[in-house]
């Protein structure tokens, strides 16, 4: 009969400890980061934003945050906004959003990089958190030609598109028109 007491007992204390490790490890501030472009078609000579969103998962507010990203000087041109950022806190469940604006230089496929944020996990910690974004790749920036192509008007396919459309309509009304009749001509004859 001690036998089942004692099972009842150690599972409790399994389960405390396992609780307590849980708790334990939420209590800490952790940031996840998403790097996105805010356009599906970026072209040369034109604004790519780019937005960061930084997100606290942890149960703890993350202190002394920043946010680097490097991009080529050659390849893009910054526009609005910085390529750092700094926020002296992020409270636990709060997420910071953080926008630039570049303006790619040329076309073809451009190289992109994580971006790197740090932070600390307590107020006074001197302990540095390192945390990445996800990588963008290759971003393929069009030509300003596939640009006005792209959003041209096409006037010659409407035209054409028109053209058929109204031939459609009239062709079968000009075909199966009702006979005129003629009667009063015949009569002057």
């Amino acid at each position: 009969d001690k036998l089942p007491t004692m099972r009842a007992a150690v599972l409790a204390c399994a389960i405390a400890l396992v609780s307590v490790g849980v708790c334990g490890a939420e209590e800490k501030a952790h940031l996840l980061i998403q790097k996105a472009l805010l356009t599906n078609r970026p072209f040369a000579g034109k604004d790519l934003p780019i937005r960061y969103r930084i997100f606290n998962v942890g149960g703890s507010a993350a202190y002394d945050v920043t946010l680097e990203d490097e991009w080529s000087t050659e390849d893009f041109v910054a526009v609005a906004g910085l390529h750092s950022g700094s926020w002296s806190t992020i409270p636990a469940g709060g997420s910071i959003s953080h926008i630039v604006v570049l303006k790619p230089n040329t076309y073809g496929y451009k190289g992109s990089t994580p971006a790197k944020v740090t932070y600390k996990k307590s107020e006074g910690s001197s302990d540095v958190q390192v945390a990445m974004s996800n990588d963008l790749g290759l971003i393929p920036v069009l030509s300003a030609k596939e640009d006005d192509k792209l959003s041209a008007p096409h006037l010659g396919e409407w035209m054409t598109f028109l053209a058929m459309a109204f031939a459609l309509i009239a062709l079968p009304i000009l075909v199966f028109r009702p006979p005129t009749s003629d009667g009063k001509k015949s009569k002057k004859m």
